[in-house]
């Protein structure tokens, strides 16, 4: 039953599970992290998406069935929690946020 109640709280909450991923595993090299990245914690309610304190990103809504489509590209500038995606798209949507080589994704309904 605890169970239950904890999932259905974070349903209820606007929850994104944020997986991440690298954009070019060729340019590691030496600079691969020595510790694992974590993703960051978001969430979205409405139209407005939450994100936890994070560096700049680059935030993306792309077709999750044509990662080369991208809808909307902004700036999510540190400092910024939470942003207001435009009202005019609707539907599924992979969301990105990239930072140098790696990004973090989920999918988002609007």
């Amino acid at each position: 039953m605890m169970v239950w109640g904890t999932m259905a709280a974070l349903a209820m909450a606007g929850q994104v599970p944020l997986t991440t991923g690298i954009i070019d595993p060729g340019s590691l090299g030496n600079d691969a992290p020595r510790s694992i990245i974590r993703a960051p914690r978001a969430s979205i309610e409405g139209y407005t998406f939450t994100v936890s304190d994070h560096p700049d990103y680059v935030l993306q809504l792309v077709d999750p069935d044509d990662a080369e489509t991208v809808y909307y590209e902004t700036i999510l500038p540190e400092g910024t929690t939470s942003i207001d995606l435009p009202s005019s798209l609707s539907g599924e949507y992979e969301i990105r946020l990239i930072w140098g080589n790696w990004y973090f994704y989920g999918i988002i309904s609007l």
